[in-house]
């Protein structure tokens, strides 16, 4: 290791060991104090003084988040300056300002903790085979495993996770602090830092093009994959905190390649058992609901790197991303194209179309650190460069006046700027930059001339020879391709010639899951659930829920009589195969799990008429042939995380401890403080950290969970803000309405049809718990849209991607925080909804209450459903609806009163229903939800219809909802 380097990782742990980690809980309660605690005897160990901290980081990462209080030397700071956190624990959520009790801590005594912490970390520190630190090796140790509550003490828990880095701000931990000071730390070793923005694609287009759902997890995966061969770049140069955007802490990927970090140095079962302690799915699993098969990380990220290497990196990063891309499409055409004895002319056109794959942006913004005369943040050059986008961005806004000037109380410092505030500007250069960047992307042409690729139609399929291209598709008599797919090999269907990207994508999933086998004890089988397997999902769990001991012999029945146990096994949803797994004896599983492959090998229509015929009779129902896809985005991210906007802030005030927040009314006096206390806080790095942290949780945790643990689904996506997954269509709301109560980390399950079993979810104050996992969402203020498609599991999935896209930017389109769902018949024509999930506030910083999901447009849509499935409620009542809904007098008429037209239409739905057998209170829920959602009165009736028919759609047989009741309640 040079010298240079050593240094680096010397400052960086440096800077890791600046204040503990235990902080909060010993502040003015351990007589030694919290800077000569733990840290101190840790830097004793590494062989770090205080010179090798670059108090600079400290400073500018602090300046961006808080005030300083009020601290002079020689000066004792007011008592309202200091919180004890042991007496009054309380965590503020950073986005919406909501906030969390945590009752009393004070039987966690000072000393214990501070004990406890420092086996901890000492335990940690890695040493080379002389017995020297290894400062690399322990800086990855610090950063992946000091958060982690399992290798601290049971009585700490997950409070470990999220103790405040100060207990008068507690909005952001103290591990969010001590990532962006070590990451300010290691760019500020070479002058300055900079903002370093990379962008990579396409994404929609690439991912769209597929013919399965396994060509759909694979496009989603190869680009997340390939992101993170660009990101290691920087990880290995700068350490995984220099990544701002995404959070990388806790990414299997991530994880994965410090497992191998340490393997190089001899360090890969200490760990290897450490990963175990802190219970690593991605080590256990040995299916593909293992995490490193989840493609969570996005096409972007930001990091935070020295201003003189940022090019450099860049170019980097970009090079280590193409240069994956094209050797893993050579390792897939090998597999292809295995014939020695035949030409190479295959490696010639990978050459040329992967020469420029993935596209990719890149833009860098430095980060200033310099001062004016005035000793006030030298920020004129940034200025200049924002103004060229014109826009004056941070410094047009008042909050600028108010934080580029010192502040005093009692004549001490309360605030003085540094070059910390200007990480706003940054940002926004950073991203401005970017998206030039994008818009002015150079197009090279590709030369093409011979016959297209079958599932792209953009590059030439890959051959032996140059001449093979000319032959038409229906004149290819002796391909590799025709072996292949004759074989049965790597899901090459017959016909199918693909070209190089494509073939990447095509064989991805047995690329990786090679790789995998290498890395753990046993390869991981690749599951494909099919679009009819997860139709039939709704049948079968039907099946588990009226189980009993003559099902057996009607299953028995059955197999014999269509030789079922001949057919092969396919993979079934998590949710249905747990519930599977349940039944004896183990010959059920064996039988249901061949349904799906029997019903897809029938040789002709009537062949699978008949085995349709003998499940509907098991099942009493006909089998399910309806499936869903569903697509979210969160709503105004760019908002979120430019932070310049009052609709997207918190005040300062609303993110200090509320001893502190009283404490200052009375200085108001100051219009130099009272100004400070008006103004919204802008972006900063803890807030960008949060963001990040909360989409990491939400992605790699909570997401997950919902579509494959409590719903019958498989998730395809899920990165950033975006999911993409794939449900059985009885599981279709509910898994929308959690997907989208997670995201703000608030709602109330109370009222839900179905017995939806959350198993362990909690939601609420902004906060997400899971498996005694408490991670912060994007808070109640923030929203998400979901556009959802109910389709045939025989339509083509191009198709069917087409209609989901539309559907999400029509949800968009309906003012966000909506849905819309599209039930797109096999036979012509469509039904849909089109709402808003719930109302949100419209006040400024004004905090929303848990929404009662079951008073939602979904919710409703559930309840309403509900009631028409059961068997004394005939449907017949949405029918005679529709008949005589046209023939009511227009809304918004001069001859009634809206409330008039209300009741009217509410008493004609209400008779109806009641007539029918249904609940009363419907119709009025239904009428005001349909005036809610019209954008003019004329389209009331066409909602109304809209909402009943949808409703109905969902009533049919098969499609009952839910399981075991479970209510989703506040983390604790």
């Amino acid at each position: 290791m040079t010298q240079s380097i050593h240094s680096l990782w010397k400052k960086k742990l440096a800077a890791w060991l600046h204040d503990p980690a235990e902080k909060a809980l010993v502040l003015m309660r351990d007589d030694v104090g919290h800077e000569h605690g733990s840290v101190k005897t840790l830097r004793e160990r590494l062989g770090i003084n205080d010179a090798d901290f670059d108090r600079r980081a400290d400073r500018f990462a602090a300046a961006a988040d808080r005030p300083q209080w009020p601290c002079e030397p020689g000066r004792m700071r007011p008592a309202w300056a200091n919180v004890r956190f042991a007496n009054q624990p309380l965590l503020i959520h950073p986005l919406s300002g909501e906030e969390i009790d945590l009752g009393s801590l004070d039987d966690i005594a000072a000393k214990h903790i501070r004990t406890v912490s420092l086996d901890h970390f000492s335990d940690l520190i890695e040493r080379d085979a002389h017995g020297e630190p290894d400062l690399r090796l322990t800086y990855l140790a610090f950063w992946r495993f000091g958060p982690e509550p399992a290798l601290v003490a049971p009585e700490i828990g997950d409070l470990w996770r999220v103790l405040p880095a100060d207990t008068r701000v507690p909005d952001h931990s103290i591990w969010s602090h001590l990532d962006t000071v070590s990451a300010l730390a290691g760019a500020l070793t070479d002058d300055a830092p900079a903002l370093l923005s990379m962008s990579f694609g396409p994404v929609q287009g690439f991912i769209a093009q597929a013919r399965s759902t396994s060509d759909l997890w694979a496009g989603s995966h190869l680009l997340s994959s390939l992101v993170w061969e660009g990101l290691k770049v920087i990880c290995a140069a700068l350490g995984p905190d220099a990544i701002a955007f995404p959070s990388l802490r806790g990414v299997a990927a991530v994880d994965r390649w410090l497992l191998e970090v340490a393997d190089a140095d001899g360090r890969g079962e200490q760990w290897r058992q450490r990963f175990t302690t802190i219970d690593a799915e991605w080590l256990q699993r040995t299916t593909d609901a293992n995490p490193l098969f989840a493609a969570t990380l996005p096409n972007k990220f930001m990091a935070i790197v020295p201003a003189r290497q940022a090019e450099q990196l860049a170019r980097q990063v970009v090079e280590a991303v193409r240069d994956a891309a094209r050797a893993w499409a050579a390792e897939a055409a090998q597999h292809v194209l295995d014939d020695r004895d035949q030409g190479q002319h295959w490696q010639e056109q990978l050459d040329s179309q992967l020469a420029g794959f993935p596209e990719a942006q890149w833009a860098i913004a430095e980060w200033p650190t310099g001062s004016d005369r005035d000793r006030l943040p030298d920020a004129d050059r940034l200025r200049q460069a924002l103004a060229g986008y014109g826009t004056d961005s941070l410094f047009g806004e008042e909050v600028w006046k108010v934080l580029n000037r010192e502040v005093r109380i009692d004549g001490a410092e309360f605030f003085k700027p540094n070059a910390g505030i200007v990480y706003p500007a940054v940002h926004e250069l950073a991203e401005r930059s970017l998206a030039a960047a994008k818009s002015l992307r150079p197009f090279a042409p590709l030369p093409q001339h011979g016959h297209r690729c079958t599932l792209c139609g953009e590059r030439e399929w890959l051959t032996e020879t140059a001449a093979q291209l000319h032959v038409p598709a229906g004149e290819r008599r002796e391909t590799p391709w025709l072996r292949k797919a004759q074989a049965g090999r790597f899901g090459i269907r017959k016909g199918e010639h693909l070209c190089g990207v494509c073939t990447l994508k095509r064989l991805w999933p047995t690329l990786f899951v090679e790789g995998l086998g290498e890395l753990l004890d046993e390869r991981p089988a690749r599951f494909v659930i099919s679009t009819h397997t997860m139709a039939l999902a709704t049948s079968l769990d039907r099946l588990v829920e009226n189980y009993k001991p003559e099902s057996l012999a009607g299953l028995s029945a059955l197999s014999r009589k269509f030789a079922l146990l001949d057919y092969p096994p396919v993979a079934l949803p998590n949710a249905l195969h747990r519930r599977l797994s349940s039944l004896r004896p183990a010959t059920v599983v064996d039988i249901v799990k061949r349904l799906p492959s029997a019903l897809d090998e029938a040789r002709n229509e009537d062949a699978e008429e008949r085995l349709a015929a003998g499940i509907a009779e098991l099942l009493g129902a006909r089998p399910e042939t309806y499936y869903a896809l569903i697509q979210m985005d969160g709503d105004h991210m760019g908002a979120w995380l430019a932070g310049n906007d009052p609709d997207y802030q918190c005040r300062f005030p609303a993110t200090w401890h509320p001893q502190v927040r009283a404490s200052l009314d009375r200085f108001r006096g100051d219009p130099a403080v009272a100004a400070y206390l008006d103004s919204s806080r802008p972006a900063s790095p803890a807030r960008h950290a949060a963001i990040s942290a909360a989409l990491n949780d939400f992605s790699t945790h909570v997401a997950r969970h919902i579509v494959e643990n409590v719903c019958k689904g498989k998730l395809l996506y899920a990165g950033g803000d975006d999911v993409l997954a794939m449900l059985s269509v009885d599981d279709l709301m509910p898994a929308m309405l959690l997907l989208r109560a997670a995201w703000s980390g608030s709602g109330d399950l109370r009222g839900l049809p179905g017995h939806i079993d959350v198993r362990g979810l909690q939601l609420a104050k902004g906060y997400a718990r899971l498996k005694g996992r408490l991670m912060p969402m994007m808070g109640s203020r923030a929203s998400a849209s979901i556009g959802a498609v109910v389709a045939h599991h025989q339509a083509p999935l191009s198709a069917v991607l087409r209609e989901l896209r539309r559907a999400e930017a029509v949800a968009k389109a309906h003012g966000r925080n909506a849905f819309c769902l599209r039930v797109i018949k096999r036979g012509g024509g469509e039904v849909g909804v089109t709402s808003r999930f719930w109302e949100m506030p419209r006040a400024v910083g004004a905090t929303p209450a848990a929404p009662l999901l079951a008073d939602t447009a979904l919710g409703l849509l559930l309840r309403f459903a509900e009631t028409l499935a059961q068997p004394e409620m005939s449907r017949r009542a949405v029918y005679n609806t529709l008949e005589w809904l046209s023939g009511l007098p227009e809304r918004g008429g001069k001859d009634m009163s809206e409330e008039a037209w209300r009741h009217l239409l509410a008493s004609n739905l209400a008779w109806q229903i009641e007539r029918q057998g249904g609940v009363v209170q419907h119709a009025r829920e239904f009428v005001d939800l349909a005036c809610r959602e019209s954008a003019k009165p004329a389209e009331t009736i066409r909602v109304l219809g809209d909402l009943l028919v949808t409703a109905e759609f969902f009533a049919r047989n098969g499609r009952a909802f839910g399981r075991a009741a479970a209510q989703a309640g506040a983390p604790r």
